[in-house]
């Protein structure tokens, strides 16, 4: 049998620790290219209020910014479903 070789799960470990380090950095410069730089800097301040939330505001930011246009068409569908709703309420009580 052969020996396993010595550090060789500290050597993983690194690696992974490397690799998720490197994704953080690449969301980071997404995140800036979409809200802007002056945003980012802004949602980092909040680093000393919360800093565990910052990655999840960043993720709710990117998502509104992706689905924008989505988010138009549903609240557009909705103004107007409820507005024909209301409508249509209104000229029953007449």
């Amino acid at each position: 049998m052969a020996e396993p070789r010595p550090g060789r799960l500290r050597t993983a470990i690194a690696a992974l620790v490397f690799r998720m380090q490197a994704l953080t950095v690449l969301g980071y410069a997404g995140v800036a290219s979409i809200i802007g730089v002056e945003a980012l800097i802004v949602v980092l301040g909040f680093t000393t209020v919360l800093p565990i939330a910052i990655p999840f505001v960043l993720i709710v930011l990117a998502a509104v910014y992706f689905f924008r246009e989505r988010l138009r068409a549903v609240g557009g569908r909705l103004r107007v479903r409820l507005g024909k709703t209301t409508g249509e309420t209104r000229e029953a009580e007449r």
